[in-house]
Order: C-alpha cells, then structure tokens, then sequence
C-alpha cells in the first residue's frame, strides 16, 4: 500500500509540476500570437550582452505606422505607477470585453485570429481581440494615460464606441520612437527611472532629442513569469534628429 501511495502521489507531483511549466509557456505562446503595433526598424543603438554572454543591440530606432488606442487617464495624490495600471486596465479590458456599442448595423459573427469570437449587431456589444501591449504614459503630476492598443482592421468609424465615458479613442500618427527591450518582472517607479536613464543616453551617443513623455509598454499579464516578461521603455524622438540619425550607420 505505501508503495502505490507513494507512486501515486509522485504522478500527482510529476503532473502539478508540469502544468507549472507548461502554463507559462502557453501564456507566452497566446501573447506571442496577439497582434502587436507595426513598425520598421532604422536602426540600432548600443550594445549589451545578454544572459548568455551574446553580443544584442542595446536599443532600436522605430517608425511606428499609425494605429487605434483606448486610454484612460489615471490621476491623483499619492497615485503611483501599479495603482494606474491597475485600474487602467480595468477600464479598458471592460470596454474590450463587451462595455461598447458595435458601430455597424446588422447582425454579423466575426471569427477573430485569437484569442475570442465577436458578434456585432445594431446597438449591442462587441468583443474585441486582445492585442499586445498595454502602455502607459508617465507625464509630470502623478498623471498616467493608460492605453490598449486597438487591432489593425478597425478604424475609427468601425472601432465599437466606448460606453464608460472615461475611455477615450485617439487615432495615433506614424511616429519615430526609441526603444529599449528586457526581460522581467513588471517595472515599478525606480526600475522605469533607471531603464530612462540607460535609454536617454543611448539617445543622446546618436544625437536623438527625446520628445514628450516616456511610455512604458508591457507585453504580458501580471501572472506571467518573470523571465518569460517582456517589458519596453520608449521616448518619441525628434523628426530631424531621427531623420539624421538614421542616415548614419
């Protein structure tokens, strides 16, 4: 009998620690398949090695192609960085999930590539694919606007109208931003000074004026296993200076 017990308790254990892994794993595999924002490489700055002693670009030069996003700004005395996030995403995963008005008539079901199916119909709800990642814009005064980006095939005709009045829709520009990638936990304050710092000067070494607030982008949920998160710190950078900069090699 304690010979059964014990081989039964160990394929118990062997299945738990299993599912342990394999969990993560999958989450990274779903965010792998969101939609991401499209962008052009100009080029790279830097350099770092990385876990594995391999030779990686410190930064890269980006040109963001114009998209959707659902923001809401987050304020208030004592307010830091996790508590905006927090109930950011809220809102905004509450507008995703079905707090909108479909903005086309009819009845039409709409298979989405991942990870949920929509029906549109006059007047009513509508489910919005998940994309990856959720921002946040720091600007001075403890203020954040926390943002979703929205799916390629909507435009602001199509996009379902927010019902929470606090969700705004703004249509971006194509912008050049700076842009500096690790792996990690979620960032709190000191970790985004820090990471700014590294970035503002890998700008200033290509001559790159920085422009506006810093955003900070995350690609995972908060669930997810450090070393599986991915997690950005980006500036918008200057129109001459990223034109010079990116005739440079």
């Amino acid at each position: 009998m304690p010979t059964a017990l014990s081989a039964t308790l160990g394929t118990i254990g062997g299945i738990a620690g299993l599912a342990l892994v394999a969990w993560p794993v999958a989450i990274w595999w779903e965010v792998r398949k969101c939609e991401k924002p499209k962008y052009t490489l100009l080029k790279t700055l830097g350099q770092r090695k990385n876990l594995f002693g391999k030779v990686r670009p410190a930064a890269e030069l980006r040109l963001y192609a114009p998209y959707l996003l659902a923001e809401v700004t987050m304020q208030g005395s004592g307010m830091d960085m996790k508590q905006a996030l927090s109930g950011g995403f809220r809102q905004i995963a509450g507008f995703i999930f079905g707090k909108n008005v479909a903005a086309e008539e009819g009845s039409q079901k709409v298979a989405m590539t991942s990870p949920v199916t929509l029906e549109m119909s006059s007047g009513e709800s509508q489910k919005i694919a998940m994309t990856s990642p959720v921002t946040a814009e720091m600007a001075p005064g403890n203020v954040f606007h926390v943002s979703f980006i929205m799916p390629s095939k909507y435009t602001m005709a199509t996009l379902p109208k927010p019902v929470n009045p606090d969700v705004k829709i703004k249509e971006m520009k194509a912008r050049t931003m700076a842009a500096l990638t690790w792996r990690g936990a979620g960032p709190r304050e000191a970790e985004v000074e820090a990471r700014k710092a590294e970035l503002l000067a890998l700008m200033q070494q290509a001559g790159l004026k920085p422009k506006g607030a810093v955003h900070v982008w995350q690609y995972d949920p908060p669930f997810q296993w450090s070393i599986f998160r991915t997690n950005e710190i980006l500036f918008e950078v200057d129109e001459e200076s990223a034109e010079a900069a990116a005739k440079t090699s």
